[in-house]
Protein backbone atom coordinates (compact mmCIF):
# COMPACT_ATOMS: atom_id res chain seq x y z
CA UNK A 1 0.00 0.00 0.00
CA UNK A 2 1.50 3.31 -1.07
CA UNK A 3 0.38 6.33 0.95
CA UNK A 4 0.99 9.95 0.00
CA UNK A 5 0.46 12.55 2.70
CA UNK A 6 -1.07 15.69 1.20
CA UNK A 7 -3.90 18.14 1.62
CA UNK A 8 -7.19 16.41 0.86
CA UNK A 9 -9.98 18.73 -0.24
CA UNK A 10 -13.34 17.95 1.39
CA UNK A 11 -15.06 18.97 -1.84
CA UNK A 12 -13.21 16.32 -3.85
CA UNK A 13 -13.16 13.65 -1.14
CA UNK A 14 -16.23 14.13 1.08
CA UNK A 15 -16.08 12.39 4.42
CA UNK A 16 -18.30 12.12 7.46
CA UNK A 17 -18.30 14.91 10.03
CA UNK A 18 -15.41 14.60 12.50
CA UNK A 19 -13.21 12.48 10.25
CA UNK A 20 -9.61 13.46 9.50
CA UNK A 21 -8.30 13.06 5.95
CA UNK A 22 -4.51 12.91 5.72
CA UNK A 23 -3.58 11.95 2.17
CA UNK A 24 -4.15 9.55 -0.67
CA UNK A 25 -3.92 5.87 -1.39
CA UNK A 26 -4.10 5.71 -5.14
CA UNK A 27 -6.97 7.99 -6.16
CA UNK A 28 -8.89 7.70 -2.90
CA UNK A 29 -8.41 9.56 0.35
CA UNK A 30 -7.02 8.03 3.52
CA UNK A 31 -9.19 9.25 6.37
CA UNK A 32 -9.54 8.36 10.03
CA UNK A 33 -12.77 8.21 11.97
CA UNK A 34 -12.93 9.75 15.47
CA UNK A 35 -11.79 6.43 16.97
CA UNK A 36 -8.61 6.61 14.83
CA UNK A 37 -9.62 3.77 12.51
CA UNK A 38 -8.44 4.19 8.88
CA UNK A 39 -10.77 4.22 5.88
CA UNK A 40 -10.61 4.77 2.13
CA UNK A 41 -12.90 7.64 1.14
CA UNK A 42 -13.92 8.79 -2.29
CA UNK A 43 -16.02 6.24 -4.12
CA UNK A 44 -19.29 5.36 -2.44
CA UNK A 45 -19.31 4.47 1.24
CA UNK A 46 -16.05 4.69 3.24
CA UNK A 47 -14.17 1.40 3.07
CA UNK A 48 -12.46 0.22 6.28
CA UNK A 49 -8.74 -0.51 6.07
CA UNK A 50 -6.57 -2.74 8.19
CA UNK A 51 -4.95 -0.43 10.76
CA UNK A 52 -1.83 -2.56 11.05
CA UNK A 53 -1.33 -2.52 7.28
CA UNK A 54 -1.83 1.26 7.12
CA UNK A 55 0.63 1.84 9.99
CA UNK A 56 3.18 -0.45 8.33
CA UNK A 57 2.91 1.67 5.16
CA UNK A 58 2.99 5.12 6.80
CA UNK A 59 6.71 5.59 7.42
CA UNK A 60 7.75 6.31 3.79
CA UNK A 61 4.89 8.82 3.46
CA UNK A 62 5.83 10.54 6.72
CA UNK A 63 9.49 10.59 5.74
CA UNK A 64 8.71 12.12 2.33
CA UNK A 65 6.47 14.86 3.74
CA UNK A 66 8.69 15.63 6.74
CA UNK A 67 11.79 15.76 4.52
CA UNK A 68 10.14 18.48 2.43
CA UNK A 69 9.64 20.53 5.61
CA UNK A 70 13.00 19.76 7.22
CA UNK A 71 15.45 18.62 4.52
CA UNK A 72 18.44 18.51 6.86
CA UNK A 73 16.74 16.13 9.29
CA UNK A 74 13.15 15.80 10.38
CA UNK A 75 12.81 13.49 13.40
CA UNK A 76 13.70 16.10 16.05
CA UNK A 77 11.66 18.98 14.56
CA UNK A 78 8.64 16.70 13.98
CA UNK A 79 8.85 15.55 17.57
CA UNK A 80 9.34 19.06 18.96
CA UNK A 81 6.68 20.82 16.89
CA UNK A 82 3.94 18.28 17.53
CA UNK A 83 4.98 17.35 21.08
CA UNK A 84 5.69 13.72 20.23
CA UNK A 85 8.06 11.49 22.14
CA UNK A 86 11.25 11.07 20.07
CA UNK A 87 10.71 7.31 20.03
CA UNK A 88 7.27 7.84 18.46
CA UNK A 89 8.86 9.00 15.19
CA UNK A 90 11.15 6.01 14.70
CA UNK A 91 10.41 3.63 11.81
CA UNK A 92 9.55 0.73 14.10
CA UNK A 93 7.15 2.73 16.30
CA UNK A 94 5.41 4.35 13.33
CA UNK A 95 5.11 0.92 11.73
CA UNK A 96 3.33 -0.37 14.82
CA UNK A 97 1.32 2.62 16.06
CA UNK A 98 1.29 5.23 13.28
CA UNK A 99 0.94 8.86 14.33
CA UNK A 100 -2.14 10.76 15.50
CA UNK A 101 -4.34 11.65 12.50
CA UNK A 102 -4.29 15.37 13.40
CA UNK A 103 -0.45 15.28 13.23
CA UNK A 104 -0.57 13.47 9.87
CA UNK A 105 -3.05 16.07 8.56
CA UNK A 106 -0.89 18.98 9.75
CA UNK A 107 2.26 17.41 8.30
CA UNK A 108 0.48 16.75 5.00
CA UNK A 109 -0.91 20.28 4.71
CA UNK A 110 2.35 21.99 5.62
CA UNK A 111 4.46 19.85 3.27
CA UNK A 112 2.05 20.16 0.31
CA UNK A 113 3.59 23.40 -0.99
CA UNK A 114 6.56 24.50 -3.08
CA UNK A 115 7.81 26.50 -0.08
CA UNK A 116 7.58 23.58 2.36
CA UNK A 117 11.11 24.10 3.75
CA UNK A 118 10.28 27.73 4.58
CA UNK A 119 7.16 26.55 6.36
CA UNK A 120 9.28 24.03 8.25
CA UNK A 121 11.55 26.76 9.60
CA UNK A 122 8.56 28.91 10.47
CA UNK A 123 6.60 26.25 12.34
CA UNK A 124 9.68 25.28 14.38
CA UNK A 125 10.17 28.94 15.34
CA UNK A 126 6.48 29.37 16.18
CA UNK A 127 6.39 26.18 18.25
CA UNK A 128 9.49 27.21 20.20
CA UNK A 129 8.11 30.70 20.75
CA UNK A 130 4.74 29.43 21.94
CA UNK A 131 6.29 26.77 24.18
CA UNK A 132 8.77 29.12 25.77
CA UNK A 133 7.01 32.46 26.00
CA UNK A 134 3.30 32.20 25.50
CA UNK A 135 1.74 28.80 26.12
CA UNK A 136 3.05 28.28 29.66
CA UNK A 137 1.21 31.44 30.77
CA UNK A 138 -2.09 30.65 29.09
CA UNK A 139 -3.83 28.07 26.92
CA UNK A 140 -2.49 27.38 23.45
CA UNK A 141 -5.53 28.84 21.67
CA UNK A 142 -5.34 31.99 23.80
CA UNK A 143 -1.70 32.40 22.71
CA UNK A 144 -2.81 33.13 19.15
CA UNK A 145 -3.20 36.90 19.73
CA UNK A 146 0.19 37.17 21.47
CA UNK A 147 1.83 35.31 18.60
CA UNK A 148 0.09 37.43 15.95
CA UNK A 149 1.14 40.62 17.70
CA UNK A 150 4.76 39.53 17.97
CA UNK A 151 4.92 38.13 14.41
CA UNK A 152 3.50 41.43 13.13
CA UNK A 153 6.10 43.37 15.14
CA UNK A 154 8.90 41.20 13.74
CA UNK A 155 7.61 41.57 10.16
CA UNK A 156 7.30 45.33 10.61
CA UNK A 157 10.90 45.55 11.84
CA UNK A 158 12.12 43.33 8.99
CA UNK A 159 10.28 45.31 6.33
CA UNK A 160 11.39 48.62 7.79
CA UNK A 161 15.04 47.57 7.92
CA UNK A 162 15.05 46.14 4.39
CA UNK A 163 13.19 48.97 2.70
CA UNK A 164 15.78 51.59 3.63
CA UNK A 165 18.38 50.39 1.14
CA UNK A 166 21.93 49.28 1.91
CA UNK A 167 22.98 49.68 5.53
CA UNK A 168 26.46 50.87 4.55
CA UNK A 169 26.21 52.99 1.39
CA UNK A 170 29.32 52.89 -0.72
CA UNK A 171 31.57 55.93 -0.59
CA UNK A 172 32.08 57.61 -3.88
CA UNK A 173 35.42 59.18 -4.53
CA UNK A 174 36.37 61.87 -7.03
CA UNK A 175 38.09 59.17 -9.08
CA UNK A 176 34.78 57.31 -9.34
CA UNK A 177 33.05 60.34 -10.79
CA UNK A 178 35.60 60.90 -13.58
Amino acid sequence: MEITLQYVSPELWPRPEGWTAVGLIGRQALAYDPERRPFLVGEGEPQPLDGDEVNASLYPAIEAAASRLWPSGWAAPLSDVFKLDRRAVTPSRIGKKGLPPRVLRALASLADDDEAASRGYLIVALARYVDRYSYPRQGLEESREDVRRDVDACMDALLDARRRGPIFPSRRTEADEE
